[in-house]
């Protein structure tokens, strides 16, 4: 392609133009900067505020998935989960539609940025479009529906094992579990124990990655239907390894379940490099993305009701897993990032022989076109942490007091009325972020 470039340094001109005005017209902010300025400082008021600002923005045809993202993730805030979904669904067509990316696209994102493709969303993004929108599903008390986006998880996670058999993220501990919540509130034993299984060995991976704990509700779990299947010798591995007793449930109660998403994952900035290309000696300058994390000083939820007192439990570390991929998947944005200024600058050094004025704009117009791909779902929560809680029939009064880092209690919450019958599963939702928290059930 090299070759092909310098030769035609006029016809590829007009794709840095292009960059240049496109940068322009976005008056040359980045994605997360832009978003974050406009939405954020509503959404710390008003998540019905933020929702309106979002649907006034506009929105390049290239961005329409990050649209329909945050779009679902302030109505889950709303508590109007069926619109949430929606919104997934049409989240899930944009992907299919552009997972493979054209051939304009790739010559776009070679000569101008990365963010000229149409964004179809990170391995993680996609798979928790499927999580989110299974609990969407669960909060409608939705069984069937939410089992049929399992299914759909896991032919996710099998196509990111074949793409990547040493990918951790096709192991996701937390999707496994969720899957067995599913397989569970639909009286499907067997296949329940295989996935919090899959879970239990997901989580062994993801402590030696992420340092995250196995988190004892699935122990219990473990314990409670290897023995109720009879699987006397797993249940007795399971006792010798950990330090719980198996968790009952009496099929004449009810359990409330508490998914408690805390915080917000990583944004994603832009950063200014300069490097000497090995292979000709230039000093170029190009932008790679880097992640700013978004954590607060909360470490965890308290689940309070009937009298009990019940903490939440780290399950998915979003921001952890982010992190670990992007940097994973930086030497190939790096070597795309440097080459792409290698041909800028060849190409404005050929212009310039010809015309000193040209090789000056096209130089400029490939420095201004230079920008990192900073485009992420910012709505995203950084952790997804939860509570299982089992109570007699009855109505109930949910609350949640938010532990700071320090153990002290920083704010209390109430989550509202639940109605429990007997063998009944109910979820509450309720998501903190930083500048704001909602909740709806």
């Amino acid at each position: 392609m090299l070759s092909r470039v310098l030769q035609r340094p006029c016809h590829y001109a007009g794709y840095l133009l292009a960059g240049v005005l496109l940068l322009l017209q976005a008056g040359c902010a980045s994605y997360s900067r832009n978003f974050e300025q406009e939405i954020q400082t509503l959404a710390s008021q008003d998540p019905a505020a933020a929702l309106t600002a979002l649907e006034k923005q506009h929105q390049p045809e290239r961005n329409r998935l990050l649209y329909h993202l945050n779009r679902a993730m302030f109505l889950h805030m709303l508590g109007d989960y069926a619109a949430s979904n929606d919104e997934f669904e049409q989240a899930k067509e944009i992907i299919e539609q552009y997972q493979a990316t054209s051939i304009s696209e790739e010559s776009a994102a070679f000569f101008i940025n990365d963010g000229t493709r149409t964004y179809t969303g990170s391995s993680l993004e996609q798979l928790m479009l499927h999580v989110y929108a299974a609990i969407n599903y669960l909060l409608q008390n939705q069984a069937d529906a939410a089992r049929v986006e399992a299914l759909q998880i896991n032919v996710r996670l099998r196509q990111l094992q074949e793409a990547d058999p040493d990918s951790i993220l096709s192991i996701d501990p937390f999707v496994r579990y969720l899957t067995g919540l599913i397989y569970e509130q639909l009286g499907e034993i067997d296949d329940a124990l295989i996935a919090y299984r899959k879970a239990y060995n997901a989580y062994l991976e993801h402590q030696k990655t992420y340092g995250i704990s196995i988190p004892r509700i699935l122990k219990q779990d473990l314990l409670r239907f290897s023995r109720q299947l009879g699987l006397s010798e797993e249940y007795n591995r399971y006792r010798e390894r950990f330090e719980v007793e198996a968790r009952n449930l009496d099929r004449e109660k009810g359990e409330l379940i508490v998914l408690f998403h805390k915080d917000l994952a990583p944004i994603k900035r832009s950063q200014r490099l300069a490097q000497v290309d090995p292979a000709t000696g230039y000093l170029v300058h190009f932008a790679l993305p880097v992640y700013e994390p978004r954590n607060s000083h909360l470490s965890h939820a308290r689940v309070m009701v009937a009298g009990q007192r019940v903490r939440t439990e780290l399950m998915e570390d979003i921001s952890g897993i982010a992190l670990r991929t992007l940097q994973e998947n930086m030497p190939a944005i790096t070597a795309r990032a440097l080459a792409r200024a290698v041909v800028k600058y060849k190409m404005s050094r050929q212009a310039g022989e010809n015309n000193g004025l040209a090789g000056l704009l096209m130089n400029i117009a490939g420095v201004v076109s230079e920008q990192a791909d900073t485009r992420s779902w910012l709505t995203l929560p950084g952790e997804i942490q939860m509570a299982r809680v089992t109570l007699p029939p009855g109505d109930y009064t949910v609350s949640l007091e938010l532990i700071g880092r320090d153990g002290q209690v920083t704010h209390n919450r109430q989550l509202g009325q639940v109605k429990l019958t007997a063998g009944s599963k109910r979820y509450v939702s309720y998501l903190w972020f930083p500048s704001y928290s909602t909740t709806r059930h």
